[in-house]
């Protein structure tokens, strides 16, 4: 029996309940979650306007920024989580330091629907340059 103080048995650094990333067959099998990591953009690094379908949660680590949903602008930083539900358009338009780390976390996806980044358009799809600290973010 292990008594209080006791280190904690360490069986392994990987496998189905320790992993860096869920994404189609990566992940444990008994799991629903349609995709999780970490993610990191930078300054003029690019981005692309999508949805999904299903729900989507960052958050918010280090940097601070601007983001986008649908038509909503919200500024962003460390401890916040953005809730993004499922079909809303969502992006990564500016940047208040050079880089915004985060984690993401797709919830459960609707029957028949597709997993990853879904776009409307072509120019959603082909991405944006991610504005810096001394660019300056037209109004919509």
């Amino acid at each position: 029996m292990r008594g209080p103080g006791a280190s904690p048995v360490i069986v392994g650094r990987s496998g189905p309940n320790v992993t860096k990333r869920i994404e189609g067959e990566a992940g444990p099998p008994w799991s629903d979650v349609t995709s999780a990591g970490t993610f990191r953009v930078t300054a003029g690094g690019r981005f692309d306007r999508h949805h999904h379908d299903c729900d989507e949660y960052w958050f918010i680590v280090r940097g601070r920024g601007i983001i986008e949903i649908d038509e909503e602008r919200h500024t962003v930083e460390p401890g916040d989580i953005v809730c993004t539900e499922r079909g809303r358009e969502h992006d990564i338009l500016q940047l208040f330091d050079e880089e915004l780390e985060g984690f993401w976390f797709e919830a459960v996806l609707i029957p028949g629907g597709q997993a990853g980044h879904l776009h409307r358009s072509s120019e959603g799809a082909a991405g944006h340059p991610i504005l810096g600290p001394s660019d300056h973010l037209p109004s919509r």
